[in-house]
């Protein structure tokens, strides 16, 4: 994923801001005790995110326990203890990074093309590893991606023809139960995915000029420069629906656990990273050189 979910800092409570960084840990070691090293290397801040909504639903958060790492090899941090949501968003993590993989080899060319087949196939044991755990999800998300590609290669100019396939393949993420629970969590999930897209090609949109890449938002307003400014407001429409049903979703959700941190998340973060990337100030962490540092 594209590490756009994240709090806004100067709003959490302290106790709040140890928490993600606490849960950032716990997913990247429930990463490398289920799939070793190599996929820890593109956790992200949304699958922080993914791991909060996972576990929003218990009573209580298991006290932290203290581990070391290889960015961390000498001091031991305090990290969330090992559970269902943190196994749940590793699994969800991996199937997601190879599947963005496969559509980079699809995509790219030359020198970025060549690296994403490396990675793919370093990354094709742990993939395995994950689809048997969660065979239902992966077959979602690949049918969604089919149907993504195909839009791609016919140069789709239509941004909610692509948002919905790309916004599917991150519902699946939500493991099917039958419940009410379960449709919360895809409509919320649906709209993240569907906002992470336009988001990201948004962002793209020059370099995809550039390179002569695909990128609905171009093709949707006939752009020829990176200039957002006379298309920003049904831009910002548009991703203001999408954070208006997450939010709803929210509010359905009647999270028990970390309720004030996701709702920082959803209701100031996002809005404000849609504000940032829309007028060209958005930078990755932050524009702090440390990934995984708040």
């Amino acid at each position: 994923m594209f590490g756009f979910i994240r709090p806004v800092k100067p709003e959490l409570r302290v106790k709040e801001a140890d928490r993600f960084q606490q849960v950032y840990c716990g997913l990247c070691h429930a990463i490398r005790a289920r799939y070793g090293a190599f996929y820890t290397f593109f956790l992200s801040y949304d699958m922080t995110f993914f791991a909060l909504i996972a576990g929003c639903g218990a009573q209580g958060a298991a006290a932290p326990c203290r581990r070391r790492c290889m960015a961390h090899p000498v001091i031991e941090r305090p990290c969330a203890a090992p559970d269902e949501a943190l196994a749940l968003a590793a699994d969800v993590s991996v199937l997601l990074t190879y599947h963005k993989l496969e559509d980079s080899l699809a995509d790219e060319r030359g020198g970025k093309r060549l690296l994403a087949a490396v990675l793919c196939r370093l990354g094709r044991r742990g993939y395995e590893r994950a689809r048997a755990r969660l065979p239902a999800v992966d077959a979602e998300m690949v049918q969604a991606l089919d149907e993504l590609h195909g839009l791609e290669q016919a140069q789709c100019a239509s941004m909610d023809r692509t948002a919905d396939a790309s916004a599917r393949m991150t519902a699946a993420a939500v493991p099917r139960t039958g419940d009410a629970r379960e449709r919360v969590l895809r409509q919320m999930f649906y709209h993240i995915g569907r906002w992470i897209y336009l988001l990201d090609a948004a962002q793209d949109v020059g370099e995809d000029l550039a390179s002569g890449g695909y990128n609905p938002v171009a093709l949707r307003y006939g752009l020829r420069t990176p200039d957002l400014s006379a298309v920003r407001q049904p831009l910002e429409r548009t991703l203001e629906r999408s954070l208006a049903d997450i939010c709803m979703a929210f509010d359905l959700l009647d999270a028990r656990q970390d309720a004030e941190l996701i709702r920082n998340i959803i209701f100031l973060g996002m809005p404000l990273v849609t504000k940032q990337v829309l007028d060209g100030t958005y930078q990755t962490n932050g524009g702090r050189g440390k990934h995984g540092s708040l």
